[in-house]
């Protein structure tokens, strides 16, 4: 998925990532954001959502095809966890997903390569220390 969505954004693909500011899965948290490096230098926006959490996952591509649901993308809920999206072809339900993407960006900041990159040692540290973790969660 990491490599897809840089692919996308090399090609000139609008790729926003909404993601929690701060969630209850801290592990998982420190897992996610070793990817943001490249994102952020990949042309990938990163937005952190504020004050809340949203649990649901949506995505649209091309203002056509959608999938809402519960799955993470990560190992455990793709193969293991029996969570479930609904993929849904059609430009209303699309629509009305990018109507809600910019409600919710409307309660989020975007984190900036600077501001990334001055993030402390032991951030820095503990993402390096968990990346192998990664293909078991």
């Amino acid at each position: 998925m990491v490599r897809a969505l840089l692919a996308a954004a090399r090609r000139g693909v609008d790729v926003r990532v909404l993601v929690p500011a701060a969630s209850n899965h801290v592990i998982t948290d420190w897992l996610s954001r070793g990817f943001y490096t490249a994102f952020l230098q990949g042309g990938v926006t990163i937005w952190r959502f504020e004050h809340a959490m949203i649990h649901a996952k949506t995505m649209t591509i091309d203002g056509r095809w959608s999938t809402i649901g519960t799955a993470n993308i990560d190992r455990l809920s793709l193969t293991g966890n029996y969570e479930v999206n609904v993929e849904i072809f059609d430009r209303g339900v699309a629509q009305h997903l990018e109507r809600v993407f910019a409600t919710d960006l409307s309660n989020a900041t975007q984190l900036t390569t600077t501001e990334w990159e001055r993030r402390g040692t032991l951030a820095k540290l503990t993402e390096r220390l968990l990346a192998p973790l990664r293909p078991l969660l």
